[in-house]
């Protein structure tokens, strides 16, 4: 189960590198695939028979550009969140 996840991680995550790659030299739009590379990836990193990985388990998910961008984005959002409440304005 191990080696079919960290295949599915390096699948995952090459391909969002390509589409990446494409958008900035080509300008040819794509869709990256969010959470599937980086997730796999943590799942690899528990499963294979390494004890050595499991230290490692959240570098996948910040390796993956997918999972990467869409946690970036999310912890932006929620810390803009946090100091407007500090602020006291309203979330609307």
């Amino acid at each position: 189960m191990g080696w079919i996840l960290a295949t599915i991680f390096l699948i995952g995550t090459l391909g969002n590198l390509g589409i990446a790659l494409r958008w900035y030299f080509r300008r040819q739009h794509g869709s990256m695939v969010p959470l599937l590379g980086g997730l796999a990836g943590l799942g690899a990193c528990f499963t294979l028979p390494f004890a050595s990985l499991r230290p490692w388990w959240w570098l996948p998910l910040l390796v993956d550009l997918g999972t990467g961008y869409l946690l970036a984005a999310t912890a932006l959002f929620l810390i803009r969140r946090l100091a407007k409440l500090a602020r006291g304005s309203s979330l609307d």
